[in-house]
């Protein structure tokens, strides 16, 4: 059954200008905690892509715990890794509220860039400081879209099943609401049946994603142990 005074508008993102404004971020972020705390060996400490990986990982905790805050079934929340795209992600297989999303959208900022940093901060940590600029960098999509939604009075939330893309479900005509980082893929007739999704894996991992991150625990290995 369509409700006819809405649409859904899936947007696709830009991965390329993404990763772009990812990596300004971090060199911004990055310059400001080299000024407070100097120099920091911080690529060389033991096992510290594992540590990393760990880290993006939480990331998406943080993002699902939001969702559950929020009001999404834990049932419908899922969680992959696609490197191939450079992405670890977070899905909430159901339609939900503009306050769910945003609540998602802000957990990992709040808690492993803001809070963490300023631990860092007190404890004279240069270690968690530089934990924390790398996870802004990995939210700064986050905040663009926390932004972009804040322009909307009238959405709903919900996913297309591509982990580079999401559904807007609005009466406003989100043609006109403009972002540098993604972009209107598609626009369809709202149904609600489309967003009750039923068949989806809770966890996926790509064979390229499994692979590299075996990689990475390698290098770890080799850095830790075999170049000290």
């Amino acid at each position: 059954m369509s409700t006819t005074n809405k649409k859904a508008y899936v947007f696709e993102m830009d991965l390329v200008k993404a990763n772009l404004f990812s990596l300004i971020i971090f060199i911004i972020a990055g310059i400001i905690t080299y000024l407070i705390f100097g120099f920091s060996d911080f690529f060389g400490k033991p096992f510290i892509l594992t540590i990393l990986i760990g880290y993006f990982a939480l990331h998406e905790l943080l993002h699902g715990i939001g969702y559950l805050i929020g009001g999404t079934k834990y049932q419908n929340i899922s969680y992959g890794v696609l490197l191939e795209k450079g992405i670890f992600y977070c899905m909430s297989y159901q339609e939900i509220t503009k306050k769910n999303i945003m609540i998602s959208l802000l957990m990992p900022f709040i808690w492993i860039t803001v809070v963490t940093y300023i631990i860092g901060l007190m404890i004279s940590s240069p270690f968690l400081a530089w934990l924390s600029v790398v996870n802004f960098m990995g939210a700064s999509m986050d905040l663009m879209m926390f932004f972009y939604l804040l322009r909307i009075k009238d959405v709903t939330y919900g996913e297309s099943g591509q982990p580079n893309e999401f559904v807007l479900i609005s009466s406003e005509n989100l043609k006109n609401k403009k972002s540098l980082f993604f972009h209107v893929k598609d626009v369809r007739d709202y149904k609600k049946e489309d967003y009750e999704f039923k068949d989806f894996k809770r966890f996926n991992i790509t064979k390229g994603s499994f692979i590299a991150l075996l990689v990475v625990f390698g290098l770890d290995l080799i850095n830790t142990f075999l170049l000290k």
